[in-house]
């Protein structure tokens, strides 16, 4: 199970990503020359891995398709010899000004691009108003170095106070119709404070030990949120941030996932009934209803409302991305993930989402390389070893590695459980290969729940793993009838890739609602 964004195998890889400038070039039809100086000069969007330096690129399809309808790259690249004009929508409650910047630049390629998309049309505080900036060509002996990065400097930061997506007509950008709110639009919510003493501070000591997603904080977190309750039943925002601790304790805790989801499902419900406009709430209810009632319609419905309400929320744009990627979504999912990150670049565990999204979608090294140089720097971090984990099953494999992040994981979430797999998983490995140890991974699941009716997750990845795929499709069918949660990671769980070929297991991803296999 992945952290916050649970677990499980991976489908055959969806094409939605092109990795390196030849790809990239070649689904435009130009050479490598072409796309880089289209990056540089045109917004071509390109992505970079973090951390990974420049040369590590790749590009999402859907918004190249994006770019190709609304860009004319046929046309001759226009020198910098004119005006460049770029229009932004602005927020309702901007100077009605529309102020010019002009900056000296000599004739070299301007960057400014935006990758992300708007805020919905009709989304609070947003008017198709629009702002302009003009960039205007100097002489070069006017040209300063500090003058130029000031210039840069300054268009960017105007650009990017509204975030935008292209119209179809030429250099102007307007909103996209069903465009998911985009990081840095102007939200109308604002977070009330409790007219009772002392729930202020306990709801944001509860916030903070929350962000830390160890057992021990999770429990901190708990007790102050109910603590925060106590004094004041009406504070809705207590209910959200209980309904969020719960969310994490079935993930980073050995609190069953039975017992934290309903409790989970009820506090976000309250919240909504106190405060029907509490993004957290929103966001909070659409994780429950994805992970634990399989009910993607919903949780989509949530996440909407979230980001309409707040379109800054790093939980509801964090999760969204999660349950994009649970179902295959990867360029969607990245998209939601790269927006979280922007807001809050210090969480680890939305950059472990992130990775885990990169990884699956065709980018392990990249994917494994930003993790362990997230553990460099913080090696006790839950999420980044419970990624490694699943990204080790991909092939090619890394079986020395899964195994040590499968101890690390249950070390560090004190799960006596995963030790115990860990300790008969170890040494059946280094006498008989991965076979062995898969086999000794079923038995020690099978001695921990014993019985025909008690057959686990892990006992289905292990009998795929086997090749033994009649009964791996055979238990996984029961664990959709008692309705496993875990089991809502089928579709990414690199464990079960094997099982994708098989008509059975499409027709078991479709009752658990999710989309079709992409082969």
């Amino acid at each position: 199970m992945f952290p916050e964004y649970h677990g499980g195998s991976m489908t055959q890889v969806r094409k939605d990503i092109l990795n390196g400038w030849k790809e990239i070039g070649g689904y435009v039809g130009r050479d490598i020359r072409t796309v880089e100086r289209w990056e540089k000069q045109r917004g071509l969007p390109v992505r970079r891995v973090p951390g990974a330096g420049r040369a590590t690129v790749y590009a999402l399809i859907s918004e190249l398709d994006e770019w190709l309808a609304n860009s004319k790259p046929e046309e001759k690249e226009a020198e910098f010899g004119g005006e460049l004009e770029l229009q932004a929508a602005a927020p309702a409650d901007s100077l009605d000004l529309e102020p010019v910047v002009s900056a000296t630049f000599s004739p070299v390629s301007a960057v400014v691009s935006r990758a992300t998309q708007a805020n919905e049309p009709g989304s609070p505080g947003f008017v198709e108003r629009r702002k302009t900036v003009r960039i205007i060509p100097a002489e070069p002996d006017r040209l300063t170095l500090a003058g130029m990065a000031a210039a840069i400097g300054f268009a960017l930061i105007w650009l990017l106070a509204w975030p935008v997506s292209k119209s179809h007509a030429k250099n102007v950008w307007t909103p996209t119709a069903q465009a998911i709110p985009d990081a840095g639009i102007k939200s109308s919510w604002v977070p009330r404070s409790s007219p009772v003493a002392g729930v202020d501070n306990l709801y944001l000591r509860g916030i903070y030990f929350y962000e830390q997603r160890t057992p021990e904080s999770l429990e901190h977190s708990l007790k102050d949120f109910n603590d925060a309750i106590a004094k004041d039943p009406g504070y809705a925002p207590a209910y959200a941030g209980l309904a969020n601790t719960y969310n994490l304790l079935r993930e980073y805790s050995v609190m069953p996932e039975a017992e934290a989801y309903p409790k989970a499902q009820e506090a976000a419900k309250r919240a909504v009934a106190l405060d029907p406009k509490l993004p957290t709430a929103h966001a909070s209810l659409g994780f429950v209803d994805f992970f634990w009632s399989w009910d993607a319609a919903a949780a989509e419905n949530e996440f909407r409302t979230a980001l309409a309400l707040d379109p800054s929320s790093v939980v509801a744009h964090h999760w969204y991305g999660s349950i994009l990627m649970h179902e295959g979504r990867y360029g969607e999912a990245l998209k939601q993930l790269d927006i979280a990150q922007r807001l809050d670049p210090t969480s680890t565990a939305v950059l472990s989402t992130q990775e885990l999204a990169l990884g699956l979608s065709g980018h392990k090294g990249e994917a494994v390389e930003m993790l362990q140089d997230m553990l460099n720097e913080t090696p006790d971090a839950t999420s980044p070893h419970a990624i490694l984990e699943a990204l080790s099953k991909i092939e090619p494999r890394d079986t020395t590695r899964f195994l040590a992040e499968m101890r690390r994981v249950g070390e560090l979430r004190h799960n006596e459980e995963i030790l115990q797999v860990a300790n008969a998983a170890e040494p059946a490995y280094l006498s008989g290969g991965e076979p062995a140890m898969w086999a000794a991974i079923y038995a020690a699941e099978a001695k921990l729940h014993p019985g025909p009716a008690n057959k686990t997750y892990l006992m289905v990845e292990s009998e795929a793993m086997l090749g033994h795929h009649d009964a791996a499709l055979a238990d996984l069918t029961d664990l959709i009838r008692r309705r496993d949660p875990q089991v809502i990671g089928i579709v990414v769980d690199p464990s079960l890739a094997t099982l994708h070929s098989d008509p059975r297991f499409g027709r078991l991803v479709a009752s658990v609602g999710l989309p079709p296999l992409h082969r």
